[in-house]
């Protein structure tokens, strides 16, 4: 087979070719073009990715009224209240018993805005009572909520209501006090003391003097000396990733 004619041809080109520097053939040329178009759109592709996620971020980021400095945040220390009273920043929340929309934020958002900004010191939450006029058990509601925090039970209490939002009454009042094993003389007591239903309605004036209409609302800021400065108005049942760019920026904004 070595005594082919042509191979004496073919070996030295074979030779040949095979010592050479190649050169780039049409196909890879093609290769090459077809991968610079492909890094190019790739980069299109991160810019509008980028684009995309800005867009997104600012999406989150609801619209808040700016209101005029809060002074007496806490209400004297009255208030219920979550976190450490010398965080920097303080959420006010205006809440129904009886409003879907406020138990909808405590089921979604609350759980981990609690987890991330206010059990690492970071923000104090406050909780004011606005019984809506149209919610025939709200008030009710909230004095039986207001006369738990007198026996410090105010947070078990809420959870309590709000998860049988359909049903207030004051036999659920009165069940939830004893699975909480509040004193019940004092409780009931409470709950026909009319300073109780004042001390309600003093937060639903207090909303109603910052413009809070609606359930639920809340007022967001930095404090310094129990004095909250350039707060704003958040109104609604946000997602937690409201919250967080707006409690993110106040805090670059230290």
């Amino acid at each position: 087979m070595f005594n082919h004619p042509l191979m004496f041809i073919w070996l030295p080109l074979l030779l040949l070719s095979g010592c050479q520097p190649q050169q780039p053939s049409s196909s890879e040329q093609e290769l090459k073009q077809s991968m610079a178009e492909i890094k190019l759109q790739l980069i299109q592709m991160e810019k509008q990715i980028k684009e995309i996620h800005e867009i997104a971020t600012a999406s989150t980021t609801p619209k808040a009224k700016e209101l005029p400095p809060l002074a007496d945040l806490d209400n004297q220390g009255k208030l219920p209240s979550l976190g450490q009273s010398e965080a920097p920043i303080v959420i006010v929340e205006f809440s129904d018993f009886q409003c879907p929309y406020c138990k909808r934020f405590l089921d979604l958002s609350f759980p981990k805005l609690k987890q991330q900004y206010i059990d690492t010191g970071k923000v104090r939450y406050l909780v004011r009572n606005f019984p809506l006029s149209f919610h025939a058990n709200a008030e009710s509601a909230a004095i039986a909520a207001a006369c738990a925090g007198k026996q410090d039970s105010y947070w078990p209490m809420r959870e309590q209501l709000f998860a049988n939002i359909t049903r207030l009454n004051p036999e659920l009042y009165l069940s939830s006090a004893k699975q909480q094993d509040l004193q019940l003389p004092d409780f009931e007591a409470c709950l026909d003391d009319p300073a109780t239903k004042a001390s309600v309605m003093a937060d639903l004036q207090y909303g109603q003097q910052y413009g809070v209409t609606g359930t639920p609302s809340f007022i967001i800021g930095r404090v310094s000396n129990n004095q909250m400065q350039t707060p704003k108005l958040l109104v609604g049942a946000h997602p937690y990733e409201a919250f967080s760019a707006i409690l993110d920026k106040l805090q670059q904004d230290n």
